[in-house]
């Protein structure tokens, strides 16, 4: 095997002010611009096996778009479908990508964002160069469990110190031969709501000034890969970018202090693998369940017709009462109900492996897939490849809140299949590996 090749290209995937915004159901569109939104791909090639990794400034893209811009890179590049990995930072301060396309402004942004993301991909794959890795460990402090439960039982959406709380930060260190720096790929958990959901201006939130940091300090372009923080809020949470800042200026400083540590080495390995699984969907676990939370949706969803609530949010509720509806009429029907469909990922890339998930994935899972990987160094990587939702553990189903009762799609068991799959992948990597250095 031949040194693994880099190449690194980024592009600007800012919307128009106007276009309707995401993240928050009650909010209207977005207002004005107050920092840019990119997207950022990584080629590797090993002389055999060519793949790319795109990182963008978004909330999540669906199955659908991930398969038009695979399509479009194997076009241009001849990079197989399995060999694109996209995943988005998850800021809930950007454009609606592609839920509504009814709206002339998403979908024009839809079909421009699919050409830019491919061209991206051809620019980085004209700028390889052989390299070396390293990999390196750190904390930070940044964010905080959110499920908060009340005196009288209720989990909410607040704070919750003590609850679990991934605070590893890793750092993919690539530099070409000579040490000029290429690239710094940083592995983080926690949702970039840090500016409340009154803020209606474009903003790639803490990712964005930790990334800033990152590339003035270090000389590399740096790429976020989210990890697994369904159930993880930014620790300071204020309507203005302040606390977006120092958040991201706070992760930013450890990263780089992580990369000071880092000594590569020239790397070589560069594998992937895919499967997809078919999760149980919610049935909000018995009928008396399900047709209390129906009633509770039909009620809600009325009351803000009648106040002339945001499209946003009524849409949100409308698709909430579409679940509470299916998953009533499985019980008393006693049929079973279509499954939701996941993609995962792993990939190999030098002395670090991935492992990828395409929903709001709590803490516990990443952590779980990190502490069994077959490998020393694994990075979980959420928002990936799709969205489907709120994956909680299956403990949390017990105590409800948002993440269950509003925004998954999926039954208990589907946190363990998520796991399985992935150190599913990971152990096919790893085998691999070990009949090629015979």
């Amino acid at each position: 095997m031949t040194e693994l090749q880099v190449g690194v290209a980024r592009a600007d995937v800012t919307p128009p002010v106007g276009t309707p915004s995401i993240g928050f159901a009650a909010r209207g569109p977005l207002t004005a611009l107050h920092d840019p939104l990119l997207a950022t791909a990584m080629v590797l090639s090993d002389g055999e096996r060519t793949g790319v990794l795109i990182t963008c400034d978004l909330i999540g893209l669906d199955a659908e778009t991930t398969a038009e811009v695979r399509a479009g890179v194997s076009e241009r590049t001849g990079i197989p479908g399995k060999g694109v990995t996209i995943a988005c930072s998850h800021t809930h301060y950007g454009p609606d990508p592609g839920r509504d396309r009814s709206h002339p402004m998403v979908v024009a942004y839809h079909a421009n964002l699919v050409y830019t993301l491919v061209g991206v991909v051809e620019e980085a794959m004209a700028d390889l160069r052989p390299a070396a890795m390293g990999v390196g460990w750190g904390e930070s402090y940044i964010g905080i469990n959110r499920r908060e439960k009340l005196p009288d039982g209720r989990v909410i959406l607040g704070r919750n110190p003590d609850g679990p709380t991934d605070r590893a930060v890793g750092v993919l260190r690539i530099e070409e031969l000579d040490g000029r720096p290429i690239a710094c790929v940083v592995n983080f958990q926690t949702h970039p709501v840090a500016q409340t959901g009154t803020v209606a201006h474009i903003s790639a939130d803490y990712p964005g000034q930790m990334r800033r940091v990152v590339e003035e300090l270090t000389g590399a372009r740096c790429l976020f890969l989210q990890g697994a923080c369904g159930d993880i809020n930014a620790a300071i949470m204020e309507p203005c970018y302040e606390s977006a800042r120092t958040l991201g200026v706070r992760l930013g400083c450890e990263v780089v202090r992580v990369w000071e540590t880092i000594c590569p080495a020239p790397a070589r390995e560069l594998r992937f693998a895919t499967t997809t699984v078919a999760l149980p969907r919610i049935r909000y676990g018995s009928p008396e369940e399900a047709r209390t939370l129906l009633r509770n949706v039909e009620r809600e969803l009325e009351a803000r017709r009648a106040e002339g609530a945001a499209p946003g949010l009524i849409s949100w509720l409308e698709k909430r009462l579409t679940r509470a509806r299916d998953a009533l009429a499985s019980w008393d029907e006693g049929r079973e109900l279509e499954p939701v469909m996941a993609e995962l990922q792993a990939w190999q890339i030098g002395p670090c492996a991935l492992a990828t998930a395409p929903g709001e994935i709590f803490n516990q899972i990443g952590t779980q897939v990190k502490a069994a990987s077959p490998f020393k160094d694994t990075f979980f990587v959420a928002y990936a490849n799709g969205y489907i939702g709120y994956v909680p553990t299956p403990d949390a189903y017990d105590d409800g809140g948002y993440e269950v009762l509003h925004a998954s799609q999926v039954d208990p068991d589907a946190a363990g299949m998520i796991v399985e799959g992935c150190l599913g992948l990971l152990g096919q990597l790893s085998k691999e590996d070990h009949r090629d250095s015979r």
